[in-house]
């Protein structure tokens, strides 16, 4: 049953991520503004079987809306993250943001960021943020199957050789 339980939780998690891998343009809402406040933040974290590792987030507010914008990402055991720098850099250097979040996120504290542009170039460009779920949804379906399948042959060996004999 374990097997069973393990192989839906996947296949729940790739449904849940395949949003982000299946936005389009034409989903993506603007949101223009001037920078209130952006860093970056480093933070040791330990997986289940004690295993650390460090997180690095890059968040920023702006003053015309009550949200925060956060872009996370594992860095492994380094102790700085360029991309982000390289981002922070831009947002610090904006006089105005264009921050674009799924249409149906608009409101919500901490919409999902799919691109971040200032008033003379892209800082994150929404095709790497896209493609950047596919390997994990495509692992997480193929392992999320192959669990449920194991689980129904070690079940019910006879009836699944009955259908594919």
């Amino acid at each position: 049953i374990k097997l069973l339980i393990f192989g839906i939780l996947l296949i729940g998690f790739a449904l849940y991520k395949m949003q982000t891998v299946f936005t389009s343009r034409s989903d993506l809402r603007e949101i223009r503004g001037t920078v209130r406040a952006a860093d970056i933040y480093v933070s040791t974290v330990t997986d289940r079987r004690g295993r650390e590792s460090r997180k690095s987030e890059l968040i920023f507010y702006l003053n015309e809306r009550q949200q925060k914008f956060c872009l996370t990402a594992n860095i492994g055991k380094a102790y700085q993250n360029d991309r982000f720098r390289k981002i922070l850099a831009g947002i610090s250097q904006a006089d105005t943001l264009s921050v674009w979040v799924d249409k149906d996120e608009v409101d919500v504290y901490e919409p999902t960021v799919f691109q971040i542009d200032n008033q003379h170039k892209t800082l994150l460009e929404f095709e790497k943020v896209r493609r950047g779920g596919s390997p994990v949804v495509i692992v997480c379906l193929v392992f999320g199957i192959a669990s449920i399948l194991g689980f129904l042959w070690f079940r019910y060996p006879r009836v699944l050789d009955r259908m594919w004999n």
